[in-house]
């Protein structure tokens, strides 16, 4: 424990095996630079492990001036996670477009004959 300030701070979880200097809140857990460097997923079973490991995304898209967004998904595609690619989260069905206007009523004249 470190520091003061009333909350107790830890040292890294790779402290003694990768001479980190950084302290955390949580007990036995890595810094934010160990985990940017990929050092949490050395030594336990992580979900980045498995190759189906995937990400959900809405994607937008314009048709005739409307924004759309589509649900899509991003895929790992091999075992070191440098490939990815992206596919459909649904099958993609035509859906018919209902015209619309953007023209409104003018302002109400009021009637001068009853």
């Amino acid at each position: 424990m470190s520091g003061s300030g009333g909350f107790y701070k830890y040292r890294c979880k790779y402290f003694y095996t990768h001479n980190c200097p950084n302290w955390v809140y949580v007990n036995n857990s890595p810094c934010a630079n160990c985990c940017a460097e990929g050092r949490e997923v050395d030594g336990a079973t992580s979900e980045m492990s498995s190759p189906r490991y995937s990400h959900d995304i809405c994607v937008p898209r314009v048709e005739d001036g409307v924004v759309h967004y589509t649900l899509m998904e991003i895929v790992n595609t091999d075992e070191t996670g440098n490939q990815w690619t992206l596919r459909y989260k649904v099958n993609q069905t035509q859906v018919p477009t209902v015209m619309t206007t953007n023209a409104t009523p003018g302002v109400p004249i009021p009637a001068t004959s009853y």
